[in-house]
């Protein structure tokens, strides 16, 4: 049975796994000092930290197949002036063998619903523009939006922010792949409770853009969680 529920603390352990694994398996035309930089080790200080310091806004779910986790989904507030959309859809990552069908629907629909209960639309998204999982969100009715360069260890690599002006458009189509490949044991999955709690500490994921600049770097700083 495919459940998604909020990340508790304790997941942090297999979500570094999975983020880190992901990045590897996923970004393979991506330079070794690049991913080597993204490591287990970083991604487990890295949600450590969020867990510590998160603000109102910001969720992380993770998603389940027979009581395993086996990938997670992060959004946010947008903290990037580049783009323009009030909420970001900042990470989805599942494991090779538990992609396909549902699970990508899930995972957005999700996210959009908690977006939408927190005053966090229109969307934004990023993705690599060698990551071809663009031309799904373009099917979604995502819109790109911006191209420039992400600079990580020195390294700079193209990517690509896209909005989504229609929610209830893309609500559709997603709840249409959810009903064709899970059924309604899965749409069920999109309509937990999104009542965070509040944190008296900010976490906050700043700006990668500066003025006009379309080249942003990012640095090894376990401050921000990394784009799609």
């Amino acid at each position: 049975m495919v459940a998604i529920r909020f990340a508790k603390k304790e997941d942090v352990s297999t979500v570094s796994k999975i983020h880190a694994f992901c990045w590897r398996e996923t970004y393979a035309f991506m330079p070794e000092a690049v991913l080597q930089s993204r490591n287990q080790e970083f991604r487990r200080l890295q949600w450590l930290n969020w867990f510590e310091s998160r603000s109102r806004g910001e969720a992380l779910f993770v998603l389940e197949v027979d009581n395993d986790v086996v990938g997670f989904c992060f959004c946010c507030p947008n903290r990037d002036d580049a783009i323009t959309g009030s909420g970001e859809m900042h990470a989805a990552y599942v494991l090779p063998d538990y992609r396909g069908r549902e699970v990508g629907p899930l995972m957005m629909l999700t996210m959009l619903d908690f977006m939408e209960n927190h005053g966090l639309t229109p969307p934004t998204l990023w993705a690599f523009k060698d990551n071809p999982i663009r031309l799904w969100y373009a099917q979604m009715g995502w819109r790109s939006e911006v191209k420039r360069d992400r600079v990580i260890e020195n390294v700079a690599i193209p990517e690509v922010g896209y909005v989504c002006d229609d929610c209830r458009t893309l609500r559709a189509r997603l709840t249409k792949l959810l009903n064709r490949y899970g059924g309604e044991t899965a749409l069920t999955q999109t309509q937990p409770r999104f009542r965070t709690p509040q944190h008296r500490n900010s976490f906050h994921l700043p700006a990668v853009s500066h003025g006009n600049s379309q080249t942003v770097k990012e640095t090894g700083l376990q401050t921000r969680p990394d784009p799609l």
